[in-house]
Parts: C-alpha cells; structure tokens; sequence
C-alpha cells in the first residue's frame, strides 16, 4: 500500500514539474469581484428566507447582526 502512495506522489511531482506554463486569466478578472458576488447573494438569500429580519439572518449565516449590517452597508445591499 504505501508503495502505491509512493509511485502516486512520484508520478503527481512528475506531472507537477513537466507544467511550467501558467493558466491563461483574463486581464480584467478579479476573485474580489467574484468573493463580493458570493457574499452579496448569500446575504440576500438569507434575509429572503427570514423576510428581511436582520438577527435572524445573521444567525443563519452564522455572522453577528453588526457584522452583517456591516456588510450590507459595505457592498451596497440597501434592499432586496
């Protein structure tokens, strides 16, 4: 068994070593934008599934009522 572990990682250093090239990212791309997206829907879906009410919407996304008015304020989710 742990042979089998060793010629698996041999053979994964091998692939890993033989790729020089870096994958192609558009210029414009940037994960904050995609991080924020995410965020924004999450905090959206959960004040929708408790019809707007903030406490229990924070304990659904397991954040702070704060935190979560925080985030509202910082990303621009005024309403639904």
């Amino acid at each position: 068994m742990k042979s089998q572990q060793m010629e698996e990682q041999d053979t994964f250093f091998e692939l890993f070593e033989t790729w020089t090239e870096a994958l192609p990212v558009p210029e414009e791309y940037c994960l904050d934008n995609d991080v924020d997206d995410f965020i924004i829907g999450k905090i959206k879906d959960a004040l929708l599934e408790h019809n707007g009410n903030q406490t229990k919407a924070s304990k659904c996304l397991g954040i702070k009522r704060t935190t979560l008015i925080a985030k509202c304020k910082k990303l621009n989710i005024f309403s639904l």
